[in-house]
C-alpha cells in the first residue's frame, strides 16, 4: 500500500487525494494503518515514515514509533560506519606529498644527529 500525504496544516492533511482533519489521521488513521501490518516491522516502518516525513505525530502508537526510531538509528549507525571506512580507505591509500616526505626525512635527520650527539658526549666523559 503506497501511502501518499500532502498538503499538511495545523487543521487538516491530505491523505492519498482525501482531505482528512488531522487530528483524525494522527489518532486514528494511523492506529488503524499500523494495526493492519500486523508484526510485520518492513511495514510498520513504511507507515511510520510516511507520517513522519508528512511532519505528523506518531504519538498514538509508541510501539510504531519505537520501531521507526530504531530503525533511524540504525540507519544513523550503517551511514556513519560507511564513511569512517571511506575515511580509513583514503587514509590508507593516500600518497604522501612531497613536503610531507620532506620533513619526515629532516626529522629522522635531527633524530639521528642527536642521538649521535648524545654517545658522543657521553664518549668524552667516559675517556
Amino acid at each position: 500500500m503506497n501511502i501518499n500525504i500532502t498538503a499538511v496544516t495545523p487543521e487538516t492533511a491530505n491523505v492519498n487525494g482525501q482531505e482528512l482533519a488531522r487530528s483524525y489521521v494522527e489518532s486514528i488513521l494511523l492506529p488503524l494503518m499500523v494495526a493492519s501490518k500486523g508484526q510485520n516491522h518492513a511495514a510498520i516502518i513504511k507507515v511510520a515514515q510516511a507520517f513522519d516525513n508528512a511532519g505528523l505525530s506518531l504519538e498514538a502508537i509508541p510501539e510504531a514509533s519505537r520501531i521507526y526510531r530504531g530503525h533511524l538509528l540504525e540507519q544513523q549507525r550503517e551511514k556513519e560506519r560507511l564513511q569512517a571506512e571511506a575515511r580509513a580507505n583514503a587514509e590508507r591509500c593516500r600518497e604522501p606529498s612531497r613536503q610531507e616526505i620532506a620533513e619526515y626525512h629532516a626529522e629522522k635527520e635531527r633524530k639521528a644527529r642527536e642521538i649521535r650527539e648524545h654517545f658522543a658526549r657521553v664518549r668524552t666523559q667516559r675517556a
